[in-house]
């Protein structure tokens, strides 16, 4: 699934190929094709990226919302491009670009209201101008969670998914079965810095790496972009990384560099 750093580079992709130019809107499935037509020939005012969820905000007030899920994925060709496949939702076309929307479950337009409603449902998102980490270290401190469970519930944070909650507690030394709130100021502090850095790094990236300068070299010669994500063996340790099922995705864990305390393991395994 897309993290909020794509969403990100999407948006501005999007605005800077589509903003303030009258765009042509066109959809090759029936699903999206009436909305299509009611969006064509609008001005695109501006993309706008909120965790996970992208905004198409057009002149006239539509509001496109849109949520790539699993599979869905955006593809720019050079204009002017053939015709769209069957499984373009969306496409936009300037004279310049042209972007196909493919697979997403979300491409609706919604109301003023409905887009305040999507928004208020949201935690704070580590890549907005001023993100609110007061408020995200707070919500922490108050839920049991297990962290890595925590780090992927949008409603406490937004736009952090698998690689970077796995990457982002690993450079922290957190295990992700640790509870939430038994971790301390300091540990959350650094836990939403780790974060923030990681992803606004991927932001410009086409392929994620999570590495830090200092570990860099090592994972040039293994080849790696990642410390255990998806990974056998520690880039830092060597030794194996642990893997197992957490809020319906595969936590990734290296016992040697995120150890999980007795008295802590209990507490975990009592949820």
């Amino acid at each position: 699934m897309p993290e909020g750093n794509t969403i990100h580079r999407f948006a501005r992709q999007h605005n800077r190929d589509l903003a303030g130019r009258r765009v042509k809107a066109s959809a090759a499935q029936s699903r999206f094709a009436r909305q299509a037509r009611a969006l064509d020939g609008r001005v695109f005012e501006r993309a706008e990226a909120r965790g996970k969820h992208l905004f198409h905000h057009w002149r006239g007030g539509p509001i496109v919302h849109i949520h790539l899920g699993m599979f869905g994925d955006f593809y720019r060709r050079a204009a002017p491009a053939p015709p769209p496949r069957e499984t373009v939702r969306l496409r936009l076309a300037t004279r310049d670009a042209v972007w196909d929307l493919i697979g997403p479950p979300t491409c609706e337009i919604v109301t003023a209201e409905e887009y305040a409603a999507i928004l208020a449902r949201l935690g704070p998102d580590p890549l907005s101008p001023r993100p609110d980490a007061r408020r995200v270290i707070e919500k922490l401190e108050r839920t049991d969670l297990p962290i890595a469970r925590a780090l992927l519930d949008q409603r406490i944070v937004s736009g952090v998914g698998n690689i970077y909650r796995a990457e982002a507690l690993f450079v922290t030394g957190i295990h992700p079965l640790r509870p939430a709130s038994s971790l301390t100021r300091e540990e959350l502090e650094r836990l939403w810095g780790a974060v923030t850095r990681m992803m606004r790094r991927g932001v410009g990236q086409e392929r994620i790496s999570t590495i830090e300068a200092g570990d860099r070299a090592a994972a040039r010669r293994g080849g790696r972009r990642f410390y255990v994500y998806g990974e056998a063996v520690c880039l830092r340790c060597g030794g194996p990384v642990k893997r197992f099922p957490l809020a319906g995705r595969t936590a990734y864990a290296c016992p040697v560099d995120q150890p999980l305390t007795a008295s802590r393991r209990r507490g975990a395994k009592s949820r």
